[in-house]
C-alpha cells in the first residue's frame, strides 16, 4: 500500500529539512516547488526527495501537480512548517490497508504559536482533510484555504500532525504582509462594496468575538491574547489593502 508524501514549498530552506526527516517513513517524497530563491532545492534533493518546480498560480496547483506526479495509492500531504511524529506515522499505516469504508482522511493539528501550543481560540483540534486515497481525489480548488474535492467517506485521525506556524512576532508580521493583499485582492474581485469605516469595526469585533470570547483564546495565556489582537490587526491589514484597492480602481475608471 504505497504511500506518496507531497510538500509544497516556496523559499522554504530554513523549514523544510526537518519536515522532510519526519516524512522517511514515506514510499516516496515528493517537493513541489512554485519559486524559491533559497537553498529549498539544494536540502530537498539532498534529503531524497523528488523536486517539481511549477508557476506560482496558487497552492491548490501545487497540491494538484503534486497529484499527478505521485505514484502512491494513498497522499498524505504536509506543508514545510508541519512535522509527522512517530506516533501519528504509527495511526497512518496501520489504517491505510483497513481503510474500505474511508477514502480520506483528516488529521487533527496541533498549531505551535511563538512556541507554545495554542488549544483555544479556535486552534485545536484544527483537522485538516490530508491524507487521500489518490483514486478519490477530483481536485484541490480555491486560491488561499484551498480544500480537496475527494469522493467517499472521510475518517478521523486524533494523533496530530505539529504546525510551527509563527514563531516570532517579526514572522507574524510577515505572514501579514503576504497574505493579507491576496485576501483583499479575492474580495475586491467578489464585488465587495465600497470599504467604509463599519467594515474596519466589524471585521476586527468578530476575530476579538470569535477567538477570544466564543473559543475563550485568553486562555492560553499571554500567547493567546497576543495571537487574538494579531489577528485583529491582520484583518484591519486586509481592509486597509481592500480600501487602497478600490481607490485605485475608481480613479483608474475615472481617467
Amino acid at each position: 500500500m504505497k504511500l506518496s508524501a507531497i510538500v509544497i514549498t516556496k523559499n522554504a530552506a530554513d523549514k523544510i529539512e526537518d519536515c522532510l526527516e519526519s516524512l522517511k517513513f514515506a514510499d516516496e517524497v515528493i517537493v513541489v516547488d512554485s519559486g524559491s530563491t533559497d537553498a529549498t532545492k539544494d536540502i530537498a534533493v539532498k534529503a531524497g526527495a523528488k523536486f517539481f518546480k511549477v508557476d506560482n498560480i496558487g497552492y491548490s496547483h501545487s497540491r494538484n501537480v503534486g497529484a499527478q506526479k505521485a505514484k502512491g495509492e494513498w497522499l498524505l500531504y504536509v506543508d514545510a512548517d508541519e512535522r509527522v511524529t512517530e506516533n501519528l506515522q504509527k495511526e497512518i499505516l496501520p489504517n491505510l490497508p483497513k481503510s474500505p469504508n474511508f477514502q480520506s482522511f483528516k488529521i487533527y493539528r496541533k498549531n505551535i504559536i511563538l512556541g507554545q501550543w495554542l488549544r483555544h481560540g479556535g486552534w485545536w483540534p484544527d483537522p485538516v482533510h490530508r491524507l487521500i486515497k489518490k483514486s478519490a481525489l477530483r481536485e484541490w480548488q480555491g486560491e488561499l484555504h484551498e480544500y480537496p474535492v475527494v469522493e467517499g467517506e472521510a475518517g478521523t485521525i486524533t494523533e496530530p500532525i505539529v504546525h510551527y506556524s509563527k514563531n516570532s512576532i517579526s514572522e507574524m508580521v510577515k505572514n501579514s504582509r503576504q497574505f493579507a493583499p491576496i485576501e483583499a485582492e479575492l474580495k475586491l474581485k467578489a464585488g465587495h462594496p465600497p470599504v467604509k469605516i463599519y467594515h474596519f469595526i466589524l471585521a476586527m469585533w468578530g476575530e476579538f468575538w470569535t477567538r477570544g470570547i466564543l473559543k475563550a483564546g485568553w486562555l492560553d495565556g499571554v500567547v493567546g491574547i497576543i495571537e487574538i489582537f494579531y489577528q485583529m490587526f491582520h484583518q484591519f491589514m486586509v481592509y486597509s489593502i481592500l480600501w487602497q484597492m478600490q481607490q485605485t480602481k475608481r480613479v483608474k475608471s475615472n481617467e
